[in-house]
């Protein structure tokens, strides 16, 4: 089979059984690259040898696809100054392999793999130090057997180097690129969350726990809670045009269309000009990124004041606040249930200054999301999501 439609059949298979490594690859720059023996990564671009690909099958190259996604997703190829490059490759592949294994791929011959098991669940700098100690002839602190240092030791002489370190640039430019990376594992957890399709490694878990506890902002998590209605899937109808350009026909993630969807604003007494402004600019950019069907914007106190239907084209520039007394988010829902509103989700802006009394005792069947300027509770359903002014 020929070298490109074998990494594109490659790609497409993961695509469609494992969305985590296909979504992945679909955000990357697949490129042949003469100078590159097999396969290797900077970060943004997977390179691939013509020769490389030729002597292996599509499973294997699968495999190696993935593995190469592992390092970017683990942010290998940013910059590890006053290591051996070459050592810290292999540390890392040690690191890499058993969990693809794991997670149900095949390995190709003559990947790396620790077969003592004892680097299977450590860190990539701790195997390193481990491998410098063996390669200067000092006792590493793991034990390990005569015949297990003699096979890591000619993994080491005979290993190649297939990572090249990250460009320098600003403190702000690294730390946009590793933004990027979160991103980007972010969507793909949630395809393949969406998919129940393919394995996931356990160190792509502990990532994804970590972005989604400690690094997703508000906006981000905003973001990806009302996205989540509407997962995103493959398609050829439009064929991916980054990957064009190298021969290579590759579907294209297409997010499903998002239904009609109601917005209610809090304009209670209590909500600032400040937060109208800040909830405003936040529609805006929700339907901007989902583009409804239809929006029904409601602007609520302790009643619902008004009510107007847009299409996904308008953009809110001025919003008309009538309220101005107390808050109850009861008869935004009491009004979604007696117009027979059919919504995909409700998306309710507040301070959140409210009493238990003041949610629905009827919990609705479609997805909620209240988003507070001030206040943070807890809620009786939906999520809540704390955004700042």
């Amino acid at each position: 089979m020929e070298a490109q439609l074998k990494i594109s059949r490659a790609v497409t298979n993961l695509a469609f059984n494992n969305p985590f490594f296909g979504s992945c690859l679909m955000q990357l720059k697949l490129e042949e690259r003469a100078d590159v023996p097999t396969m290797a990564t900077n970060g943004t671009h997977v390179y691939w040898g013509r020769d490389f690909v030729d002597s292996i099958s599509e499973e294997e190259v699968r495999f190696v696809l993935a593995h190469e996604v592992m390092h970017v997703i683990l942010k290998h190829c940013q910059k590890f100054e006053g290591k051996d490059p070459q050592l810290c490759n292999v540390a890392m592949d040690y690191v890499i392999n058993p969990q693809l294994l794991d997670a149900g791929f095949s390995m190709v011959e003559g990947a790396l793999y620790d077969k003592s098991g004892k680097f299977h669940n450590m860190a990539w700098e701790e195997v390193y130090r481990c491998l410098d100690d063996l390669k200067n002839d000092r006792e590493p602190p793991v034990d390990l057997s005569l015949g297990n240092k003699n096979d890591i030791k000619n993994d080491i002489a005979n290993s190649t180097d297939h990572l090249e370190q990250s460009a320098s640039g600003s403190a702000s430019e690294i730390a946009d690129a590793s933004d990027k990376i979160d991103d980007m594992v972010i969507r793909a957890a949630t395809a393949q969350e969406m998919s129940g399709k393919g394995g996931m490694p356990h160190g792509v878990r502990e990532r994804i726990k970590s972005i989604r506890e400690h690094q997703v902002n508000w906006a981000e998590k905003l973001e990806l809670l009302v996205k989540a209605k509407y997962p995103e899937d493959f398609t050829f109808a439009k064929p991916n045009r980054r990957h064009l350009g190298s021969g290579l026909y590759l579907p294209t993630m297409d997010g499903h269309k998002a239904g009609p969807i109601a917005i209610a604003v809090d304009t209670s007494g209590s909500v600032s000009t400040e937060e109208l402004t800040l909830f405003i600019s936040e529609i805006n950019n929700i339907i901007n990124d989902i583009r409804p069907e239809k929006v029904y914007l409601m602007s609520a106190d302790c009643q619902v004041a008004d009510v107007v239907e847009y299409d996904s084209d308008h953009y809110f520039e001025d919003f008309n606040a009538v309220g101005g007394g107390g808050t109850s988010f009861v008869p935004v829902f009491d009004h979604v249930e007696k117009e027979n509103l059919q919504i995909d989700q409700l998306i309710y802006f507040s301070d959140m200054y409210v009493y238990d009394s003041d949610f629905p005792e009827k919990h609705p069947d479609y997805p909620v999301i209240f988003c507070s300027s001030r206040n943070e509770r807890e809620v009786p359903f939906g999520d809540l999501i704390k955004i700042k002014v």
